[in-house]
């Protein structure tokens, strides 16, 4: 029949409560530790996806709002660039008028000293007239004086003439 011994028995609950001890001081803490590791780590997983899912959006802003960057400064340089040629047009427009202006008062000025040197000639030439008819007046009528009159009267024309130049 069978027949059981009290050393096995006793074998039998020594394992069996050596199980529960193990298991309630060893094993329990064990796992909890390891489920709070475990929790800690699909945390710390869902934590990474956040902050990279919302990495990709602060990228995406970035990268739009660097492109609306270099489109705004484009922008900026081309109406500098409009502005900068309306302000060379305007200077050189201004550049040419003046210019047109001084040659014209140097035109005017050239003409209004032709003119005074052409009344100063004139009546410098009068004034030699003048003195060469008092001369021959004065020194009366012959053929010898006349001509020595007509050479010194053309001397002296010839050195007011040469004195303007």
């Amino acid at each position: 029949m069978l027949r059981i011994d009290l050393n096995l028995v006793w074998t039998i609950i020594n394992v069996i409560i050596l199980y529960l001890l193990l298991k309630k001081f060893l094993i329990k803490p064990v796992t909890a530790i390891m489920d709070k590791r475990e929790q800690m780590v699909k945390q710390g997983l869902e934590s990474a996806r956040a902050q990279e899912s919302q990495a990709k959006e602060l990228k995406v802003k970035y990268e739009e709002a660097l492109a609306s960057a270099k489109e705004e400064s484009l922008q900026m340089v081309e109406k500098a660039r409009g502005n900068a040629q309306v302000e060379y047009d305007r200077i050189l427009g201004e550049a040419d008028e003046q210019a047109k202006k001084i040659k014209e008062a140097a035109k005017k000025d050239v003409e209004l000293d032709r003119e005074k040197a052409m009344k100063e000639m004139q009546s410098e030439v009068a004034g030699l007239a003048l003195t060469a008819v008092s001369r021959i007046l004065q020194e009366g009528t012959d053929p010898h004086s006349d001509g020595a009159l007509y050479e010194q009267f053309l001397k002296k024309a010839g050195e007011a003439n040469d004195t303007d130049r």
